[in-house]
This record gives C-alpha cells, structure tokens and sequence, in this order.
C-alpha cells in the first residue's frame, strides 16, 4: 500500500492536491491517496485536501469530494477543502458544496475549527437533585404558604334581609277602677227609684178605692 503524505491542521489529516501533467487537479490520484489514508487508520474521520494555488477544479474533483464527504459523515467525520484562492472557493459554493462540506479560506481558519462532536456537552444524568443545582444561580425563593382566609359571608341589602317585625298589638292595661263596683251602685239606685214609685202608687191606690 503506498504511503501518502499527510499534515495535520486542527483536527483534520490534510492531504496535498496532486496534479496531472498540465498542472490540474488529478482526482483519481486524489482518490488513490484518500483510500491510502483512511484504509490504513480506521480512526480517521477528519479528511482535508490542500488546493492552494489552484484557481479551479474539474467535474471529476467536485464528484470525488461528495464521495469522501458521505463516506466520513457514516462515520460522524467531515470532509473539508484549503481553497486560498477566491475563484475556486465561489466555483465549489456555485456548485452547492459548501453545503456539505467544510472550505477553509487559510490554515489559521482550518486549525480553529471545532467539530460539532466535540464541543457537545455531557449529557450524563445528575446522581442527585444537588448536582441540578448551580453554584452560580441562586436557587429560586419559594412562595411562603398563606392559609386560605375564612370565607366572607356575601353582602345583603340590610333593608331585604331584616325579618318582618310583626306589628305590637296594644296590651290590656287595666283599669282604674272595678266596673262591676259602678254597675252595682247604679242598678243599686235604679232599684230605689223603681221601690218608691211603687210604695208611691200604693200609697195612692189606697185611698182612691
């Protein structure tokens, strides 16, 4: 198996842009060397190709690099370009690859890039309610508990509400005097009255017979 060259920039294994005798992009060398490469580490999944100087690149590389990008993405890889030169950096983002694979402008750019597999955060369940707590964030106050208050009896119209008060009937007071003592005396002198008449008409009777 030919051992091919590599550099390692940031997190990808770079391998150089061979060239055809006219001095193009040779994509089946490109291809030769990228089944070197990976083939002889399995670990590999950060593949870059080194295409400073070139102004551009032929249909055949465009295929090549699409091949190599689904190929590593099985793998959560990324397959990546160094394009120093604008003209070859607008001709593979006109042909749509700047969708699926990564361009680098400069090495600086290249050795800066994180991959998204990397800076994803732990996601290791917490062993205790404690460990949800953060030593940064002040733990929310919780509302104090306040009792229910007593249910407030509605309000009624006073004057629709108060019962009727039953009307207060005059009492028997009494009288003075006895009434029986009055009738007696009268009836009393009434029958004097009637006795002298009569002993009066006796009286006359007598002495006209």
């Amino acid at each position: 198996m030919t051992q091919v060259n590599t550099k390692n920039i940031g997190s990808f294994f770079v391998l150089d842009a061979p060239l055809n005798p006219i001095g193009a992009f040779d994509a089946e060398t490109f291809k030769a060397n990228f089944r070197s490469l990976v083939d002889s580490n399995a670990d590999v999944k950060y593949v870059a190709v080194d295409l400073s100087g070139l102004d551009f690149v032929y249909s055949d590389a465009y295929n090549a690099f699409m091949q190599f990008h689904q190929e590593l993405s099985n793998k959560n890889g990324l397959f990546a370009v160094l394009a120093d030169k604008e003209s070859l950096a607008n001709s593979l983002k006109k042909v749509g690859l700047e969708r699926f694979i990564r361009i680098f402008s400069s090495e600086e750019d290249m050795a800066a890039y994180v991959p998204v597999n990397a800076s994803k955060v732990s996601m290791t369940q917490p062993k205790n309610e404690s460990d949800l707590k953060s030593p940064n964030i002040p733990e929310t106050p919780k509302a104090d508990v306040v009792a229910p208050a007593a249910p407030v009896a509605p309000v009624v119209d006073s004057a629709s509400a108060a019962p009727a008060v039953p009307e207060k009937k005059p009492e028997f007071q009494g009288l003075d005097k006895n009434p029986l003592e009055d009738e007696s005396s009268s009836s009393g002198g009434c029958a004097f009255v009637v006795v002298a008449l009569l002993i009066a008409i006796a009286v006359v009777a007598y002495f006209f017979m």
